[in-house]
């Protein structure tokens, strides 16, 4: 009869691959199929439309104007501080949701065209509201669309930026009609966009933009009024409706910030629960991030702020908002003139890119924009290996299968002194079993045996474990690498595998591509790939390398586990089971050397 401590851990291995599968069948494969769905059908491009589309979307969009995005108010001049901060009250949140997903503002737009852009800012309200991504498609077919970051429409997603004024001075709002002095933003055209009241303040938007993903926005206020005013500059990124998130736990997706020397992660979820979290500091940015892509706005680090993370439902839809405001109010006497520089990043999250912004323009932590964790030491040197092993190599997969030899080699003496340990216990495992029968029945007498054992061949058990540990932090990093590249997207490999992201395409159910069947979904975590079963077969081949346990049970339950993992793989980005595949390779080939190597020693000895 099974003992007790055994029933519960074999309940514990059945209950944790009940759980495993569950969630496959249930959850991961209906979200992928979402997901997939979501992506072919949520890109869309607004510029290029026909013009009865264009005239039917202006229409749906009269009739749902947006609210304002700001008071615009401030307190006047003899009643304020220079340092009055933003309050409860400042820039709200837009409420009412435009009907249609493609529609387009009823003003004219300046088209925004780059090596890595293509989008427009509207001149009402002076949105950037239509950008995509130029280098990046939605996936590997040739008609592929561009990833659409910023757009209008029922999902909208854009920047804006604006001031608060004093009491009883006019300010440009969201219907304000700006004029321009050109009809195309591009690396070589700066943009002016400029606005006067009746009263004669000038209000204007110095634009320019670089070859990536930087917008330089430089707001000026000329006061050629009779009347001393105050203003205060900020920015806006909003969302409406939540987007498709992959909801893993390694992964943040939501809004996100690095404000007064601290970075700030929170969800979708917990802002709705919050809708309001306020954070003051100098420097940093703060902005929306999706899992490779991300809108920040970038204060000057030289001045004070305040950054703002808000959330609401409004009209039966959640509402994403990140601003910040520069927190001094700006005095103008009449004639006089203030000018405030900020930044919009849009674009994909390239280590390289942010670290080189972060130096250019002192933006503080922008590199913490992708999401390296807690073992950030450890995470953001694997991501430069690997980045420099990419660039040589021409292939991320390559780059993958050099980094993990130069781990193994830097943890060749630990793994030494494990191996040479499980070589001893293997070499035991005859007395250890005589001894687990002579004292079947008594635990205590079997422990004191088991430790004379040890002592007299100088075998530590431990001793074989603790260089695994010691390791376990370094792989979780290089997981955690390949899990949130954008290099890896869409970065093809050898053979079948065309996108290093995506899961093995070829699965035995089809007979690895042969047979033209669509696999139903509720048996899609059957239809295994070659290279999750090639990393089943190299776990299992490790595995019996190793001493078996001596309990019987756990022995039946370590070879389940090569066919869990196989299953439980199978799913995953083709990269990280190459890695895995190729991982467990060397790891069986350096165990071989060292084992041959240690007996070889042992001859020379006798």
């Amino acid at each position: 009869m099974l003992q007790s401590d055994q029933k519960n851990l074999l309940l514990a291995v059945i209950l944790c691959a009940a759980i495993i599968f569950g969630w496959e069948y249930f959850f991961q494969a209906p979200r992928r199929v979402q997901e997939n769905s979501v992506q072919s059908t949520s890109q869309n491009n607004t510029l290029g439309k026909s013009e009865q589309e264009i005239n039917e979307q202006k229409a749906i969009e009269r009739e749902n104007e947006l609210l304002p995005l700001a008071d615009n108010k401030l307190p006047t001049p003899s009643e304020t501080s220079t340092d009055s901060t933003l309050d409860e009250t400042s820039a709200p949140l837009a409420s009412k949701p435009i009907a249609q997903e493609q529609a387009i503002d009823s003003s004219a737009r300046v088209k925004i065209k780059t090596p890595a852009l293509l989008g427009s800012i509207a001149l009402k309200g002076a949105k950037l509201d239509t950008l995509d991504l130029q280098k990046f498609n939605t996936d590997l077919s040739p008609d592929a669309q561009k990833i659409n970051l910023l757009k209008t429409g029922q999902n909208a997603y854009f920047v804006q930026f604006a001031w608060r004024v004093s009491e009883g001075v006019q300010a440009p709002s969201h219907k304000t009609i700006w004029k321009s002095n050109a009809n195309l933003l591009t690396p070589e055209k700066p943009l002016l966009l400029h606005w006067e009241n009746d009263d004669g303040v000038r209000f204007e938007q110095h634009i320019s933009i670089d070859e990536n993903y930087m917008l330089t926005i430089q707001q000026r206020v000329i006061n050629r009024s009779n009347s001393t005013i105050a203003v205060q500059p900020y920015g806006v990124i909003q969302r409406k409706g939540k987007p498709q998130t992959l909801d893993f736990y390694i992964l943040h997706e939501g809004l996100i910030g690095y404000l007064n020397q601290e970075l700030e992660e929170i969800s979708y979820k917990k802002i709705l629960k919050k809708q309001r979290v306020q954070v003051e500091g100098q420097g940093g940015w703060i902005g929306i991030t999706d899992k490779y892509w991300m809108t920040a706005l970038i204060p000057d680090p030289e001045k004070k702020t305040q950054g703002m993370f808000r959330a609401a439902n409004r009209n039966e839809q959640s509402v994403f908002q990140t601003d910040i405001i520069y927190t001094q109010n700006n005095t103008l006497a009449p004639n006089e003139s203030n000018s405030q520089t900020s930044r919009i990043f849009a674009g994909a999250k390239s280590v390289p890119l942010l670290d080189s912004y972060s130096q250019k323009y002192n933006i503080a932590g922008f590199d913490l924009a992708v999401d390296f964790g807690w073992f950030y030491f450890i995470t953001k040197p694997i991501y430069s290996a690997i980045n420099f092993f990419s660039q040589l190599l021409g292939n991320f997969g390559l780059a993958i299968l050099a980094l993990t030899v130069t781990i193994k080699i830097i943890f060749l003496p630990l793994s030494y002194k494990s191996y040479v340990s499980i070589g001893k216990m293997k070499d035991l495992q005859p007395e250890m079993l005589a001894l687990r029968e002579r004292h079947k029945d008594d635990k205590k007498a079997l422990q004191k045996d088991m430790l004379e054992l040890y002592k007299k061949h100088g075998v530590n058990p431990v001793a074989g474990c603790l260089p695994i540990l010691l390791q376990i932090p370094v792989f979780f990093a290089l997981y955690k690498v390949l899990f949130i590249s954008i290099e890896m997207r869409h970065a093809p490999f050898f053979g079948w595998i065309h996108d290093l992201s995506a899961a093995d395409p070829l699965g035995m159910l089809t007979l690895f591509g042969l047979l033209p069947w669509q696999v139903p979904q509720i048996i899609e975590p059957m239809n295994l790939g070659l290279w999750p079963i090639a990393m089943g077969l190299s776990m299992w081949l490790q595995q019996k390398m190793n001493p078996a346990p001596v309990d019987p049970i756990q022995k039946k339950i370590f070879a389940f586990l090569p066919l869990l993992f196989t299953f439980l793989l199978g799913g995953f980005p083709a990269g990280l089971v190459i890695y895995w595949t190729w991982n467990n390779i060397l790891t069986i080939a350096q165990q071989w050397a060292i084992t041959r190597h240690v007996k070889r020693q042992k001859l020379k000895k006798s």
